[in-house]
């Protein structure tokens, strides 16, 4: 019985050492592909939605003759830093804006999200193939116009999930991403589907 017990002691110390070696051999491979921080900028399109009351003015403005209506999606000094060997998490701002212009003047909508982010990636390698993103934090409403005026709501809440491909170029990663954001600000909510382009370097 003492020998079975021994033999399955020196079993168990030489399965852990063998399991925690390679543990040490795989975050040493991701650690070859990484960085010890990250700063993320991304740009593209956005698809805005608004509360039924602004909804129905924000239609009318755009069956106006002579009415531009210019609509992106940003993120914007977003910094993260490494949890797991294929996963990053941090603070970014992610901000819409809506500009509608006539004759020279403007007005424009501008959401934001100011929140922690997590971004993780699904393949073997870090920074290469398919990606998840979640954010979340304090949302903000800002209305600007051309005479230099601005207008800014009350704190609210922003979530922001999406996702998407990136590419590595050996230090740098385009990520091609699809994000969908809410913003609950005064009892309201707005909601944003980006398109964007960005980088992670």
């Amino acid at each position: 019985m003492k020998s079975a017990v021994f033999i399955f002691t020196i079993l168990s110390v030489l399965f852990s050492n063998a399991t925690a070696q390679l543990a040490d051999d795989t975050w040493k491979e991701e650690e070859d592909n990484t960085e010890s921080w990250y700063t993320y900028w991304g740009v593209g399109y956005a698809s805005v939605s608004y509360p039924s009351a602004l909804q129905v003015l924000i239609d009318y403005l755009n069956k106006q003759d002579g009415v531009d209506n210019t609509s992106i999606a940003l993120d914007m000094l977003g910094f993260y830093w490494h949890i797991a060997p294929k996963t990053i998490a941090g603070i970014i701002i992610n901000t819409a804006g809506d500009r509608f212009t006539y004759n020279g003047e403007y007005f424009q909508l501008n959401q934001y999200i100011y929140g922690g982010s997590v971004i993780h990636y699904m393949g073997e390698r870090f920074g290469s193939g398919f990606f998840l993103r979640a954010d979340a934090g304090l949302a903000k409403l800002v209305i600007q116009d051309s005479d230099g005026n601005s207008t800014g709501s009350d704190s609210g809440f922003g979530f922001l999930a999406g996702g998407g491909w990136s590419i590595d170029f050996g230090g740098t990663r385009m990520l091609l991403n699809v994000n969908y954001a809410i913003r609950n600000i005064e009892s309201e909510k707005y909601s944003v589907l980006g398109f964007s382009i960005g980088g992670l370097f």
